[in-house]
């Protein structure tokens, strides 16, 4: 029975668009006449208020089995469904005043208030399914403000940031909490408070500490996106997968501690290009120490001038050492989404000191990869999208000392990684959402050899 309650109820959000459609016709037509007197529609308009009253009736019921499901929240749930079953009244009587000449002076304040109605039950509908802030997110975007929520301060020191509070709760809030928060808790699972975090859903726990390959809250993240059981699901915000590494880094070394600061805890190459990319701009300072495959240069720079730096970080580019020394530096744009070709030549008199570059989300393109080229200490380069193609790798590939390289959502294609296959010294490559397919992947892996890492959308 139970069984036979979900599958009605998960009819609903494909019912529910048929009164909407039909009574919202309805509601046209009746101004349309209203205004213009066409007699050609009134005898079509009786049909469509009893259609769509019976229509309503059914969603009602469907949303009705799809609440026993349980899963939200039970005052917001409760008001769109008494909005609903008021509509479907409301739309019934409207029929009704058609048909008796005793309610016919209420039929026009009658299609005002099932106007009302109809948007007030769709939006609280869209609530439910996608979030508080559905609507008022683009809207506040569109008036060109920020939507309210608690803001953060930057994190000046990343080896102190607590590792939760700063790295994986932003996370958790940007992709998961529209669908496990109090406002709606799919599968009864909350994720935006810590007790509920390890008390887990329906099925239980989705944390085991110190074992992420058996949390649910890691391993749906990498089920294939059609799945039932992944996380976010399709048409959702998708999670990158620095994103992925921070919560398995999390879980494993961090054994899901709330209060766990950076600093405490064991971090591999992984965790700290993905905290890299993850705190912009403040990118972790433990470079790889290891003799064989140390990011450290063995030749000495000189020390950046500050007064150089100072004038650049007025223009959105920021800096930071990833040496004691400060003589090496990591860079990212993440506050100068404008930053383009033009200005990649103020970035050539640090040539020597930059390691780590991240011009992900700028206006780049080609142009500014044969300035990179000048780059020879370069070990990290983000271009996800970005407007760069394949004619620009070859310049890349003349970088001796690159070891991670970021191409999500980029125009590039096979032909693009066949440049890459002379770069012998990448160990990781970032391929989502580009033209790449199997083949090439096939054949770069054969340049290359089996140590490369690549993420890419069939899991080689």
């Amino acid at each position: 029975m139970e069984n036979l309650i979900e599958l009605i109820g998960r009819f609903h959000p494909l019912v529910v668009h048929l009164p909407i459609g039909i009574i919202m016709l309805a509601i046209s037509i009746e101004f349309y006449i209203k205004f213009n007197k066409d007699s050609n529609l009134v005898a079509f308009v009786p049909l469509l208020w009893a259609v769509g009253f019976g229509t309503a009736i059914l969603a009602c019921f469907m949303g009705y089995m799809l609440k026993l499901g349980g899963g939200f929240n039970e005052s917001a749930i409760n008001l769109h469904q008494n909005f609903g079953i008021a509509l479907a009244l409301i739309t019934g009587i409207v029929y009704l005043s058609i048909k008796f000449a005793f309610l016919k002076r209420f039929k026009f304040p009658l299609i005002l208030f099932s106007t009302f109605l109809l948007i007030g039950t769709g939006h609280l509908g869209g609530n439910l399914t996608h979030g508080d802030d559905y609507l008022t997110q683009p809207l506040l975007a569109l008036l060109g403000k920020e939507p309210i929520r608690v803001v953060r301060k930057p994190i000046k020191n990343i080896n102190e940031a607590v590792v939760y509070l700063d790295l994986v709760e932003p996370i958790l809030y940007n992709k998961c909490q529209k669908c496990h928060s109090s406002s709606k808790k799919k599968g009864d699972l909350r994720l935006d408070i810590p007790e509920l975090i390890l008390k887990g859903g329906e099925h239980g726990p989705v944390i085991v500490a110190g074992k992420a390959s058996t949390s649910e809250l890691y391993t749906r993240l990498l089920l294939p996106e059609d799945d039932d059981k992944r996380m976010p699901p399709k048409g959702k915000t998708e999670i990158s997968e620095e994103e992925i590494q921070i919560i398995k880094w999390w879980i494993d070394e961090g054994k899901a501690d709330f209060n766990v600061k950076v600093a405490q805890l064991n971090k591999s190459e992984v965790v700290n290009l993905a905290l890299a990319k993850l705190v912009k701009g403040e990118p972790s300072n433990q470079l790889s120490n290891d003799k064989e495959n140390t990011e450290i240069p063995t030749i000495k720079v000189s020390i950046p001038n500050t007064a150089d730096l100072a004038v650049l970080e007025k223009q959105g580019i920021v800096f930071s050492a990833l040496t004691p020394e400060k003589t090496f530096l990591a860079v990212n744009l993440v506050n100068n989404p404008n930053f383009s070709d033009a200005q990649m030549e103020k970035l050539l008199k640090f040539k020597n000191q930059i390691l780590w570059l991240d011009l992900s989300d700028t206006k780049i393109t080609d142009k500014s990869l044969k300035h990179i080229a000048a780059f020879k200490n370069l070990t990290r380069l983000s271009l996800d999208n970005t407007l760069i193609t394949d004619a620009g790798l070859d310049y890349i590939k003349t970088l001796p000392h690159l070891r991670n390289l970021n191409l999500y959502n980029t125009n590039i294609s096979d032909t693009g990684l066949k440049a890459l296959g002379n770069c012998k010294s990448l160990v990781t490559l970032h391929l989502w959402e580009t033209k790449v397919t199997t083949s090439g992947i096939v054949n770069l892996k054969k340049s290359l050899g089996d140590k490369i890492d690549i993420s890419y959308e069939s899991g080689l």
